[in-house]
């Protein structure tokens, strides 16, 4: 792979000089560029990222998991599992540090381990993708990507929890 990135730097090089432009000038406004790009979505990535360090240093997420409680214990699953099927739509970071805590209290080859990684898996950061997308392309009205999105990733999360309860239970 670092070949290939050599070769590709070096035919740009080469091209460069035999056309006679100044590489230096043009390196310099594609960084303008791209630094152009870049602005309008690292103000929405940081607002997401606060809102998501908000939910877990607030307590909210363990909140909503102990009124869930008695649901999650009749169906068998811990806290733990739904906290990361929480928090998957919203950051990939927080539900891979709750998957790793799942790995090391159950271990990789448990079936609650299998179950978190099906999820993992299975669903995607929603939140997340609307809004680095939208932004992108400086759109404000989602229209029903949100809501069909956290469906999606709440269908993954039930028939992975059904594959396990079928599977493992």
């Amino acid at each position: 792979m670092d070949r290939i990135v050599i070769l590709f730097l070096t035919v740009v090089f080469i091209d460069g000089l035999i056309k006679r432009q100044s590489l230096f000038e043009l390196f310099i406004e594609g960084v303008k560029e791209a630094l152009s790009l870049i602005k309008p979505l690292f103000t929405t990535l940081m607002a997401f990222m606060l809102f998501v360090q908000l939910l877990r240093s607030s307590g909210t997420i363990e909140l909503i998991a102990s009124c869930m409680q008695p649901l999650i214990q009749k169906i068998g699953v811990p806290v733990d599992v739904f906290i990361l099927g929480f928090l998957r739509p919203v950051s990939a970071n927080a539900s891979l540090s709750f998957l790793y805590t799942i790995y090391e209290v159950f271990g990789v080859d448990h079936p609650l381990s299998l179950l978190s990684t099906l999820i993992q898996s299975g669903s995607d950061t929603t939140l997340y993708v609307v809004t680095l997308y939208f932004s992108s392309l400086h759109m404000k009205n989602t229209r029903y990507a949100i809501a069909l999105g956290l469906f999606m990733d709440m269908m993954s999360i039930f028939l992975a929890i059904m594959i396990y309860l079928k599977v493992f239970v």
